[in-house]
């Protein structure tokens, strides 16, 4: 049977049943009835419902413009409501609003997207340069090797490495995440931080070592820079192990070298 053919008190029963809050508010704001699931939605604040008056505060966050609202009840209890609103042609200037309690929903939205979060700085490897550690696979990585530089009093040292004066930085973080593959040796690691900074964990290496290295990079870079007619710019920052660090303060200590040297121009920065 088309729904234009149904009685008015058919149609009324199959609102007052309908699992979905209505509301009829006219242009004024003042209410001209409501179903079942609506009662249910306002609880014990239902009684109250046919005598407010259109600024009442109990309407006021059920009428804004918008398709989302965020409505804190007497209780203290907080809802997020979907809002659908239509326009009825038999009765001029009333419009029926659908409310859609979705508070559950974006609870779960949430813990979702904070799970993936937590997932995605639980990475061992950075997802845009998938063959390079992450920050939390270096630091995974590095404490180990700090414990042991402390207890053997063997030299450990990090450098980190950020590049501009490129228009396009990812295929620079490629060809520069090759060559720091191709520069360091087989126990050396190689990652980067949440920014893309580079970042290399020299085992039995020693600051005047890594300096070294940062040397050679440069004069790499330099070539590079000529075959490909680019102008790819690096700064570096050093740190060596010292005797009260883990493998967080060490990375913290060289991802500051290397801002410092960014804000002096500076070129390389050494962290003591």
């Amino acid at each position: 049977m088309p729904m234009k053919d149904l009685s008015p008190e058919t149609a009324q029963s199959l609102l007052q049943g309908c699992p979905t809050a209505l509301l009829l508010v006219d242009n004024n704001n003042r209410v001209h009835g409501f179903n079942s699931a609506f009662a249910a939605l306002l609880g014990e604040m239902t009684v109250t419902l046919e005598t407010a008056s259109p600024a009442d505060d109990l309407l006021a966050p059920l009428l804004g413009t918008g398709t989302l609202i965020h409505w804190t009840m007497p209780d203290g209890d907080e809802r997020w409501l979907a809002v659908e609103v239509f326009a009825i042609d038999s009765l001029p200037g009333v419009n029926a609003r659908f409310y859609q309690d979705v508070t559950e929903k974006l609870r779960l939205k949430k813990e979702r997207d904070d799970l993936q979060k937590a997932l995605k700085k639980q990475a061992l490897h950075d997802e845009r340069l998938p063959s390079l550690l992450s920050r939390f696979g270096l630091q995974v990585s590095l404490e180990p090797l700090v414990a042991a530089s402390r207890r053997y009093n063997s030299p450990l040292s990090l450098v980190t490495i950020s590049i501009d004066g490129t228009p396009d930085k990812d295929k620079a973080l490629t060809k520069i995440s090759y060559l720091l593959k191709d520069q360091t040796r087989w126990a050396d690691l190689v990652g980067c931080n949440a920014n893309h900074d580079f970042i290399l964990i020299l085992q039995e290496s020693t600051q005047d070592s890594a300096l070294q290295l940062v040397d050679k990079l440069l004069t790499r870079i330099t070539h590079m820079n000529e075959s490909a007619g680019s102008n790819i710019r690096a700064c570096f920052g050093i740190t060596q192990c010292q005797r009260n660090d883990d493998a967080e303060s060490m990375l913290e200590r060289a991802e500051s070298a290397l801002y410092e040297a960014r804000q002096n121009d500076s070129g390389t920065a050494i962290a003591v």
